[in-house]
């Protein structure tokens, strides 16, 4: 939560320096600064508990083949930002940071609502927490 939380906050910050901020030095400094940011947020902490936590959610049946087809739908929606985000950015601008803070505003509220917090369970008992409440 407090990854998703310091990438919005960054990605507001890259909207607003680019719409605010008159081109020059001083903005680019800003936006590198904002991105910088970003990256340790989501490098740091989403990146990081995204592969921890698809070592952890599944049944131990089926974690393999599982963990690996959600790191693959994963990848392929890496893909399609990556690919729509020079369209994004030709259609909106710095609009774009807006758009994609608003998609993680979401993201942190079915994070907040969904996803069970794991820290301090066996991987036993996670998984009978989970076949309880989801079965």
């Amino acid at each position: 939560m407090v990854g998703l939380t310091g990438v919005i906050a960054a990605q507001l910050a890259i909207g607003l320096v680019l719409e605010l901020v008159t081109p020059g030095l001083v903005r680019s400094y800003l936006a590198l600064a904002s991105i910088l940011v970003f990256l340790f947020f989501h490098q740091g902490m989403i990146a990081t508990v995204y592969w921890l936590m698809m070592s952890e959610l599944f049944p131990q049946r089926v974690r393999g083949l599982i963990a690996g087809l959600a790191i693959a739908v994963q990848w392929l929606f890496n893909a399609t930002v990556a690919f729509c985000f020079p369209v994004l950015l030709h259609l909106f601008g710095s609009g774009t940071f807006f758009l994609f803070a608003a998609i993680n505003v979401l993201s942190l509220i079915f994070v907040i609502r969904v996803v069970p917090e794991t820290r301090g369970r066996s991987l036993e008992k996670l998984e009978a927490h989970l076949e309880e409440r989801l079965s």
